[in-house]
């Protein structure tokens, strides 16, 4: 497309969700944060003028990941990194950047892959790639001056080399937005347009088309078509609406073919709160877990619409095969190495548990999730040592869609819930009426050892001890993931 650390901390978040500094800068302000709670990554610095320094939270990418101006995004996973390729930037958006990854966190621009004042058929309006590696090449499919170009590398990196002239126009008045989807067969199809959808196969060069033109598309279609197939069903994603409303979404259709007939089937994205228009999406189904997907697109905070920020989450679908809405996050996903061991969906069998943290007293003591002075009201949540009480047991029950309730075994059943349902990492957590929202969905991850990670859907951040403390009445919050004792739980027998 177009062109709470405590709770008088909370206000820092949005600091460091994004942070693009220059070398001489970065310790400066990284400085001016409580040194305690400063849980960036490692890697987190500036070694070259092509480093984006981003601030990871702990183990997390934080979103934005990439610095803003900068939308459009699609991604791709070969050896051994995720690629990040957007709309172009430079004068006239006419330089197209790839940026990479070895974890989802820490994120290099590998500068110009191509540059449109090298094309001879357009030099401006360098819209949304797509690339695709087949035939031990990388194509990358591209919008210029409201044509569809294509242009060839060894490397996922460039320098990419077009064709020279136009891959397609399509049908329609904004042939933009081109897609390439290869089925499972080894057909590939392109997908463009905005309003009218085009559709046309590959030849295996990929870079010429075959067939008939197609134009079905599902009601509400706009732009950005995405598609991926799962258990035999294609799934057509697709912004709707303009790119400067605040309410610029994803939708999805299915189809039993790439070309169509589509059902449609809902939204999968929606603003929230200061974060407009989350749209124009790919998906990464994550190397040799099938059921893992990254959903990446864009979004805005501020009211100047071009300034876009590129973000990620995950993606899930319920037991039925519906994708499920993205919850759109501040605190984004877990750091990952495309090699890394695949999530088992379900680890914990339904039941009644005590959960217990890693973190025990000076004593020696264990400590456990607690309703205090056992209420059947809402209340926060806190740490407290083993009792008999029922506000120490839980009834844990799986959804079938990769999530869990987790409802108190007092009289009341109040469910384990995000206070306020808040998205910023120091929200407090406790039990309140069962309400069946995502913050009262969560998601129960090994971290070996028989250790389990908590995180509620709304937000991606995981149940933590506040400031580690090993004192029983500590607080109970959600933070963003950072392996630490104060963030690992196991579920024992009550």
């Amino acid at each position: 497309m177009r062109t709470s650390i405590t709770r008088r901390l909370k206000g820092l978040t949005a600091a460091a969700t994004i942070i693009l500094l220059l070398s001489s800068c970065l310790k400066k302000d990284l400085d001016t944060l409580p040194s305690a709670k400063i849980d960036a990554h490692p890697d987190l610095m500036v070694s070259s003028s092509n480093l984006i320094a981003m601030a990871a939270l702990g183990q997390m990418s934080g979103n934005p990941i990439l610095p803003s101006p900068t939308a459009d995004p699609d991604i791709l996973y070969t050896n051994g990194k995720y690629y990040i390729y957007t709309t172009a930037t430079g004068p006239g958006a006419s330089q197209f950047h790839c940026y990479s990854s070895t974890d989802l966190l820490s994120w290099n621009d590998e500068g110009i892959i191509l540059d449109l004042a090298g094309v001879s058929w357009a030099q401006q309006d360098g819209w949304a790639p797509s690339v695709v590696a087949r035939n031990g090449k990388y194509y990358f499919y591209y919008t210029a001056e409201k044509k569809i170009g294509v242009a060839v590398s060894t490397s996922p990196t460039g320098p990419f080399i077009d064709k020279g002239s136009p891959l397609a126009t399509g049908d329609g008045t904004d042939p933009i937005d081109p897609m390439v989807f290869i089925d499972t067969d080894g057909q590939a199809y392109m997908y463009w347009g905005n309003t009218l959808l085009n559709i046309q196969k590959l030849n295996p060069d990929m870079v010429s088309l075959t067939g008939t033109l197609g134009h079905q598309k599902p009601s509400n279609y706009f732009e950005a078509p995405y598609v991926i197939k799962r258990n035999s069903i294609y799934y057509l994603m697709y912004s709707v609406k303009w790119y400067t409303d605040d309410d610029y979404h994803v939708e999805y259709a299915t189809s039993s073919s790439p070309m169509g007939p589509w059902t449609s089937k809902g939204r999968i994205t929606s603003p929230i709160g200061e974060i407009k228009g989350p749209g124009h999406n790919a998906v990464l189904v994550k190397p040799g877990c099938p059921d893992e997907f990254l959903f990446i697109y864009h979004r805005r905070t501020s009211t100047v619409v071009d300034q876009r920020q590129v973000a990620i989450d995950r993606m899930f679908f319920d037991a039925s095969g519906n994708i499920m809405p993205v919850s759109i996050t501040k605190s984004g996903v877990i750091k990952a190495a495309g090699t890394a061991a695949c999530i088992v969906p379900n680890p914990i069998a339904n039941g009644q548990y005590a959960i217990k943290s890693k973190m025990i007293t000076s004593s020696g003591a264990g400590l456990f999730l607690d309703i205090p002075a056992c209420s059947n009201l809402n209340a926060d949540v806190r740490t407290w040592t083993k009792t008999t009480c029922n506000g120490q047991k839980w009834n844990i029950s799986y959804q079938g869609n990769g999530f869990y309730k987790i409802i108190s075994e007092q009289p009341s059943h109040k469910s384990l819930d995000l206070s306020s349902c808040g998205l910023d990492r120091g929200t407090d957590v406790g039990v309140f009426d069962a309400n069946g929202s995502n913050c009262q969905l969560w998601k129960i991850e090994s971290a070996g050892n028989g250790w389990y990670r908590v995180m509620a859907r709304a937000s991606n951040n995981v149940l933590d001890i506040e400031d580690a403390s090993n004192v029983a009445g500590a607080n109970v919050r959600s933070w963003s993931w950072n392996a630490t004792d104060a963030q690992l739980w196991k579920f024992e027998a009550p």
